[in-house]
């Protein structure tokens, strides 16, 4: 009984020492982590998704197109002015346009027109209103007959002073005029490139003894002549 007793009561030791060691080497631990120097880090194991970056995409670099070489530009023509043109007129005329302001007579014929400078009255802006006042008249007329041995070579004569004018004439108590024609040069002086550099006429219409040859030859009466200002 007593041996037994003894046996127990070494057992009890041996396991009281063994829960003594192993709170000894806890404690241990836990003061040599409370000391000074630098505390261990713990990484974050937890794997994160999304931290790769995608390869960046490649760049294609760009080839151009190879452009045939431009043509060379053809040299620039010089403007013809439309009263320069070579042009003829070879049928009969439809009417007649003048454009007193930039010294212009526009012939009409078939399907277009031929242009001649021309001399003015001497006194060439504004309407006729009465005899001598070397004003070229404005509106709206016909050509009434042909004179082929008319002082200005040849001559188409036009139907100024109309019931208009006439009626004009009378309320202003003058005398409207008359003998307005399309003629040719007067003197053999004048420069037939260049007369209509003046306004030499008495409110006539002039052209240069060729043109006025090439118009008289196309003309009939009755045609229609508008003179704008």
């Amino acid at each position: 009984m007593a041996s037994a007793l003894r046996y127990k009561g070494m057992k009890l030791t041996s396991i009281i020492w063994i829960l003594v060691a192993i709170l000894v080497v806890n404690l241990s631990f836990t003061f040599a982590g409370s000391g000074p120097g630098p505390k261990k880090v713990y990484r974050d194991t937890i794997y994160r998704y999304g931290t790769k970056t995608k390869p960046a995409t490649p760049v294609v670099p760009v080839v151009k197109a190879k452009t045939s070489p431009a043509a060379p530009a053809l040299p620039k023509l010089p403007e013809i002015a439309e009263e320069d043109r070579i042009i003829a007129i070879t049928a009969d005329i439809k009417k007649f346009v003048v454009k007193k302001s930039a010294q212009k007579l526009y012939v009409y014929f078939a399907d277009t027109f031929k242009v001649f400078r021309i001399s003015l009255g001497a006194n060439p802006v504004g309407h006729k209103q009465k005899q001598g006042d070397n004003k070229t008249p404005e509106g709206k007329y016909t050509i009434t007959y042909k004179n082929p041995q008319s002082r200005g070579h040849r001559s188409l004569k036009i139907s100024y002073p109309n019931d208009q004018d006439r009626e004009n004439a009378r309320k202003a108590g003058v005398n409207p005029g008359g003998d307005i024609f399309i003629h040719g040069l007067w003197w053999p002086t004048q420069d037939p490139k260049t007369h209509w550099k003046d306004n030499w006429t008495r409110g006539c219409i002039a052209v240069n003894n060729s043109e006025i040859e090439e118009i008289f030859e196309h003309t009939l009466t009755s045609t229609d002549i508008i003179i704008q200002p």
